[in-house]
C-alpha cells in the first residue's frame, strides 16, 4: 500500500521486496526540490531524477562532478556518492523522480552505469516524463508493483542506450566491470589488470577513479548482490551458494555479507522469502 507524505508531490511506497528490487519513494515537485547546496547528501539507495518544464540549476557531488543542468537532464543518484543538486539563486526548478534499492540494479554497474558520468540528457523529454509518471503510480498487488520494478529496469537500459558515446570513459573499464564481477573462476585482480594493458597499481588508480571505489571493493560489492539475488531466487544451500560465488568457504561468504547488508545469508533470506525448489538455472 502507499501512503502520501507531508509534501503532497511526494509518495512513499511499501512495495514487499522481490528479486528485481523495489521502489522506496518517488513525486513530482515544482518550485521548490533538490537537495541545496548547505552540505553533501548521501541517500543509500539509487534514484532517477529528471528535470522539467523551464528548469535550471547544478549537480555536483564529492567525487569533483561540478554540473550546469536544464530540462531534459538525467540526474542518476548512486547509493555510496555524497552530492547536492537544485536550483540556484534565480532559478525554476521542476523535477519528477523514483528512488528505489535492491541488489538487483548493482547489476547495472558492469553494464555500462558509471559514478563518473552521473548526469546525461535524456530526448525526447516528453515521452520520458510519461515512462517516469507512469512508474510513480501507486499499487495495491505485489505483481503490480513488480512490473514498476521492472519498468524502473526497463527505464535504466533505455537511458544508457541512448547517452552518447563519451570518449573520455576508459576503453578498458567495461571489461574490467564484467571481469571482476565474475564469480568461481574469476580471474585475480592482477590479472585482470594485464587483460586491459594496465600495470597493477595503474589499474587500481584508474579504476577507483572511474568508479569511486577500488576494484577489491568493486568486486566485493558485486559479488554480495549475486549473492542476495541468489538468496531471494532460489533454494541453494549456503556453502553451495559461497562456492558459486568465488568465497574459500560459507565462513567467509557470511563475514562478507554481513558487512553489506547487517544480516546473515540465512537471516536475508528468511526475510526475503526465497521461491522453494528454484535452481539457478530454472530461476
Amino acid at each position: 500500500m502507499d501512503i502520501h507524505l507531508g509534501n503532497p508531490g511526494i509518495i512513499s511506497y511499501f512495495d514487499s521486496a522481490n528479486p528485481l528490487g523495489q521502489r522506496v519513494y518517488g513525486g513530482h515537485l515544482a518550485g521548490i526540490g533538490g537537495t541545496g547546496f548547505n552540505h553533501f547528501r548521501t541517500y543509500g539507495m539509487y534514484a532517477m531524477v529528471l528535470l522539467l518544464g523551464e528548469t535550471k540549476g547544478r549537480f555536483r557531488d564529492n567525487r569533483g562532478t561540478d554540473r550546469r543542468l536544464s530540462a531534459g537532464d538525467l540526474i542518476f543518484v548512486f547509493p555510496e556518492v555524497p552530492h547536492q543538486y537544485g536550483p540556484e539563486k534565480g532559478d525554476h526548478w521542476e523535477e519528477v523522480f523514483v528512488a528505489f534499492d535492491g541488489p538487483a540494479f548493482d547489476a547495472w554497474r558492469s553494464h555500462g552505469l558509471n559514478v563518473a558520468l552521473p548526469v546525461w540528457r535524456l530526448d525526447p523529454l516528453a515521452e520520458w516524463s510519461e515512462r517516469f509518471f507512469r512508474v510513480l503510480k501507486p499499487t495495491v498487488r505485489p505483481v503490480d508493483a513488480s512490473h514498476r520494478v521492472a519498468e524502473i529496469h526497463g527505464m535504466i537500459a533505455d537511458a544508457l542506450a541512448s547517452r552518447p558515446h563519451d570518449d573520455s570513459t576508459p576503453a578498458w573499464l567495461e571489461q574490467a566491470c564484467h571481469a571482476l564481477a565474475r564469480g568461481a573462476g574469476a580471474a585475480d585482480i592482477r590479472d585482470i589488470a594485464t587483460q586491459v594493458g594496465l600495470d597493477y597499481d595503474s589499474f587500481r588508480k584508474a579504476f577507483k577513479a572511474a568508479t569511486g571505489e577500488p576494484p577489491q571493493k568493486y568486486r566485493s560489492r558485486m559479488r554480495v548482490a549475486r549473492a542476495a539475488l541468489t538468496l531471494q531466487r532460489t533454494d541453494l544451500k549456503i556453502d553451495a551458494i559461497a562456492t558459486s560465488l568465488g568465497y574459500y568457504d560459507a565462513f567467509h561468504f557470511s563475514k562478507a555479507f554481513r558487512a553489506h547488508h547487517g544480516c546473515s545469508p540465512s537471516d536475508y533470506r528468511r526475510r526475503a522469502g526465497a521461491t522453494p525448489g528454484h535452481s539457478p538455472s530454472s530461476a
